[in-house]
């Protein structure tokens, strides 16, 4: 039943992330959901299934750029098993870890995409990373105190505990 609603969850999050996020954007900075459905899936799921959802997810994102395809599945399956093998040596149930473990997720997200993309510009680059990878990541991660405070009063056990199958 839980990968069910995480695959409501997946595609919600890529329809809101195309639709909706760019008018969330603050000073040129958005959330990334795609990498936040993904951490919470490694939470909640373990690696391999978001590492599959990553892949899934990013070939999604991927339709937008198709010259890149296969780049964001690259970003967000990586960041998918990164991240679930982290979760299981932190205390996941704590809000401050979570919210460090999708900053580093999207800032890791970040940098695998946009090494390859600016790869013969390595000073766009690290301008870019520097302008929009970390206030994007810091976004993100207060996005998800959002989400961690929404599992909290929902009883949403593999959020707000810590607990996956």
């Amino acid at each position: 039943m839980r990968t069910v609603w995480f695959v409501i969850l997946a595609f919600a999050a890529a329809v809101l992330d195309a639709s909706a996020v760019p008018e969330a954007e603050i000073l040129g900075t958005r959330p990334d959901l795609l990498v936040l459905v993904v951490v919470y899936g490694g939470l909640v799921l373990g690696a391999r299934p978001a590492t599959l959802a990553g892949f899934a997810l990013g070939l999604v994102a991927d339709t937008e750029l198709p010259e890149y395809l296969g780049l964001h599945a690259l970003a967000l399956s990586t960041v998918g098993y990164v991240t679930a093998a982290v979760w299981d040596r932190l205390v996941r149930a704590n809000v401050l870890v979570q919210c460090a473990v999708l900053f580093g997720a999207t800032l890791l997200h970040d940098v695998i995409y946009y090494l390859v993309y600016y790869r013969n510009h390595m000073d766009m680059f690290g301008r870019f990373i520097v302008r929009f990878g970390l206030s994007g990541a810091l976004y993100t991660a207060v996005l998800g105190v959002l989400v961690y405070a929404v599992a909290r009063a929902a009883g949403w056990r593999g959020i707000a505990d810590g607990t996956h199958a």
